[in-house]
């Protein structure tokens, strides 16, 4: 992992800060030592992929029923991107679906229509929810071409309406300046509590032997001569499982270094907003949205808007390969500062204590291809993966965990995940062949770009 302690102070971001009572895990174990004895599962990093994977495996009938299992972090749970975020839970793939469809060394994901509805149902079978998102007609054709054409597919349908009228675009969005927008059942969450609640859940287990260690950074993972697999958490000590699952995300190729290439850390900032008396009360907004080369936000039940922010207010050299959450823009803190003035209806003008008052920042990780490393890693045995998910995880972990955990059971990949997920050889060559990092987009022409949120002219998020 990086050097810890860390040369820098993190920021603290509005989920942090409402989650420290005596239920929150803060410190939790940290002055424990590390368990001695062969242990069955280790988990690395305690944010939604390790907490929802504590969780999974110590459920009554899951792999890990009379196992010892340890999770570990290098800070608290949560401290990094899972808490880090905008509480958004929000499909995308749908509205990415010629990025994901475009060959790598364009910027794309480089799969078929298939591969790409295996994604977007996945997703749907994921939440209940699903975040707003929009779409042209030539998006929307295109989409129903594809899925029509599909026997696996074309008799299974996406709940979303569209609208095209631009005055009721602009009244159902109170966006100054909708022009169309989509309407999508959303979703969103208080991501600290959640991920606390998880680890909660999971040490409370009767099924299972969960601990949970903070501060406790790893430094190193060795696949040992007798077929276990030792974790280096350096003065706090060494854990030997029989498994251990990666759930690092952007500091995972410190641990894994073959994926130094393939997953690119990416800084992201977001911030919390309190509406005016306009946009409180009866007149709070009622959905999250997805706003086209703008914001993603939320509406909490009690403390505002959280925003996360369009990613590249800043230049790609000031947010790629960053792992510094302690860095806040001035460009970005001063574009979110005026969003809702210049953009909500009726906004008015803010009180003293209104607006932006909280700003915080994280760090995702983008993987080469555009979809997550989820599975064993080759090379290693006993080491398994789920990171790199492009800042959209919440979108899918809790599945792809799941089968995660019935793949540690089985052996056996689930098929309930998409096939596309699965870390292997070839995929890793072919990332590396074919796929352009980001800083090189200019470079080498690439004009989709997946990480401004822009498809293209005629693909694009509201």
């Amino acid at each position: 992992m990086p050097a810890f302690p860390q040369p820098f102070t993190s920021t603290v971001s509005h989920w942090q800060e409402t989650n420290r009572g005596p239920t929150s895990l803060w410190s939790h174990g940290r002055e424990a030592s590390l368990p001695t004895e062969v242990v069955d599962y280790v988990i690395i990093g305690a944010g939604a992929t390790g907490a929802a994977l504590g969780y999974q495996l110590s459920r009554a009938g899951a792999g890990g029923v009379g196992k010892s299992i340890v999770l570990l972090d290098a800070k608290d749970a949560a401290s990094c991107a899972s808490g880090r975020n905008g509480g958004h839970v929000a499909p995308r793939a749908w509205a990415i679906f010629p990025i994901l469809m475009a060959p790598l060394e364009k910027g794309g994901g480089g799969l078929n229509a298939e591969q790409v509805l295996d994604i977007i149902f996945f997703e749907q079978d994921t939440w209940i929810w699903s975040s707003a998102l929009s779409k042209t007609r030539d998006s929307r054709s295109t989409f129903g071409v594809d899925t029509d054409a599909s026997p696996k597919y074309k008799h299974r349908k996406l709940d979303w309406t569209v609208i095209m009228d631009p005055a009721e675009a602009k009244r159902v969005s109170r966006i100054n300046d909708a022009v169309a927008c989509n309407l999508v059942p959303s979703g969103s969450w208080h991501p600290h509590r959640g991920v606390t609640a998880l680890l909660r859940l999971a040490l409370e287990s009767k099924a299972a032997n969960v601990q949970f260690f903070s501060w406790a950074p790893a430094s190193g993972i060795t696949n040992l001569a007798n077929g276990l697999v030792s974790v280096d958490c350096g003065p706090r000590g060494i854990v030997t499982a029989r498994q251990v699952i990666v759930a690092t995300n952007a500091y995972t190729r410190h641990l894994l270094p073959e994926t130094q290439d393939l997953l690119v850390p990416r800084l992201a900032q977001a911030c919390r907003v309190v509406p005016t008396a306009s946009y409180s009360g009866p007149e709070s907004l009622s959905t999250t949205y997805t706003v086209r080369e703008g914001p993603y936000l939320i509406q909490t039940p009690n403390s505002g808007l959280i925003f996360g922010p369009y990613p590249i207010i800043d230049e790609t050299e000031h947010v790629f390969n960053v792992e510094d959450d302690s860095i806040i823009t001035p460009g970005v803190g001063a574009w979110l500062d005026s969003w809702c003035r210049d953009h909500f209806v009726n906004w008015g003008k803010e009180s003293a204590g209104e607006g932006l008052v909280h700003h915080w920042s994280g760090v995702i990780c983008h993987s080469a291809d555009l979809r997550p490393f989820v599975g064993a890693v080759p090379g290693r045995p006993g080491v398994f993966i789920s990171a790199g998910y492009s800042g959209h995880g919440m979108a899918q972990l809790v599945n792809i965990t799941r089968g995660l955990v019935n793949q540690l059971r089985t052996g056996q990949w689930d098929d309930a995940i998409p096939r596309s997920f699965a870390l292997t050889e070839h995929r890793m060559e072919r990332a590396r062949a074919e796929a352009v990092h980001p800083l090189d987009y200019e470079k080498r022409g690439v004009t989709l770009k997946y990480f401004d949120g822009t498809v293209s002219e005629e693909v694009a998020n509201l």
